[in-house]
């Protein structure tokens, strides 16, 4: 087990790293978050862990939704503040984020603004979520023109991250995180890309720990340096994320966030390449890395000119003009490269003619 602390002054917390989730009620009694504690879960999640977490805590409701992407909305957000009404949740009570990214976004954005400020606490349970959607912060619920464009900045109680969760995922659910560390390799750390691209895809679940550690590493580490994206050290995380939120908002029903974000590393390393940042190679690689991990490579079925439409929505959005974190080499990127929306689409309308 491992214990990293995210340095934020007063927001400061602590991921416990290797934790299993029946040991969540050694964790809080020292009494400092409440009295009364929530669960908030989807059906599938919660079938699972949550009467592991009621055992191992005691007296604790539960709030349970749907699962998927859609759920991201001001009417599942009015409907969990009403139960925690309800429920009678105090400012000092805790509400658990038990579940994929989708229910810590939901989550924490729920409990920043809930009498303005309640505890949470974040157990997640995939591997997106644990690389990267629970670390940081980030609140949102979607709107229709893009992801996560009402939220806020709520850093959590602490942070438990219990790698056997992972073992009841199934490999799509898996790959989703992959994704995610394939940026953290290309943004940052060359061991991770270059570990990725030795190990065979069978041999992912026996790598994910040291995987998991180093992608968390990465990610404190920039938070702690710009927590609130106002120094522009957090950009960096965007990588893939630019073009990746405008094809997976386009479509939510068919374009998963990881497939969506593969397919934007790929893309953006290629307007990278053309554009004289970074070598074809490295474009290459990247994308023979989503392909060997059974990501989404292929843009045939996208429509550039409805997906610069959405990127036009972006939060990333500075004067009109879309921003992009284009890599440079492998672990190196550069950040805030301005594009016009006819070069962006000239360029992208060129990969799908590309021969690899």
């Amino acid at each position: 087990m491992e214990k990293i602390k995210v340095n934020l002054g007063e927001n400061s917390h602590y991921i416990y790293i290797g934790r299993r989730i029946e040991e969540i009620g050694e964790i809080i009694r020292n009494g400092e978050f409440g009295e009364k504690f929530v669960i908030l879960s989807d059906f599938n999640v919660y079938s699972i862990y949550g009467e592991k977490i009621k055992k191992s805590i005691g007296n604790v409701r539960e709030i349970i939704i749907q699962p998927g992407e859609r759920q991201k909305n001001f009417k599942t957000v009015l409907r969990i503040i009403n139960k925690l009404a309800e429920f009678k949740i105090n400012r000092e009570d805790t509400v658990i984020n038990l579940g994929g990214g989708i229910i810590n976004d939901i989550g924490g954005f729920v409990s920043s603004i809930y009498k303005r400020g309640i505890n949470y606490i974040s157990i997640p349970t995939t591997l997106l979520a644990q690389v990267d959607a629970s670390i940081g912060g980030k609140t949102g619920i979607n709107l229709p023109f893009g992801k996560n464009l009402v939220g806020t900045f709520y850093q959590p109680t602490f942070i438990l991250i219990d790698f056997q969760t992972l073992l009841t995922l199934p490999y799509r659910e898996t790959k989703q995180g992959i994704a995610e560390i394939i940026k953290y390799g290309v943004i940052k750390n060359e061991k991770i890309f270059e570990k990725l691209e030795r190990i065979k895809k069978d041999e992912i679940n026996e790598n994910l720990e040291f995987l998991i550690k180093e992608s968390i590493k990465i990610k404190v580490d920039i938070v702690e340096k710009d927590e609130k994206e106002r120094k522009g050290i957090r950009e960096i995380l965007n990588f893939g994320h630019t073009l990746g939120h405008g094809i997976e908002i386009s479509d939510i029903k068919n374009f998963s966030h990881g497939d969506s974000v593969c397919l934007g590393m790929i893309g953006e390393s290629y307007i990278g390449y053309k554009k004289g940042l970074c070598s074809r190679e490295v474009y290459l690689r990247i994308k023979e890395l989503g392909k060997k991990f059974r990501l989404l490579n292929s843009f045939e079925k996208i429509n550039f000119e409805r997906i610069i439409d959405f990127m036009k929505h972006d939060k990333k959005i500075k004067k009109e003009k879309v921003r992009f974190v284009l890599p440079e080499r492998i672990g190196k990127v550069k950040i805030g490269v301005e594009i016009e929306d006819k070069e962006i689409l000239k360029i992208l309308k060129e990969i799908k003619n590309e021969k690899t």
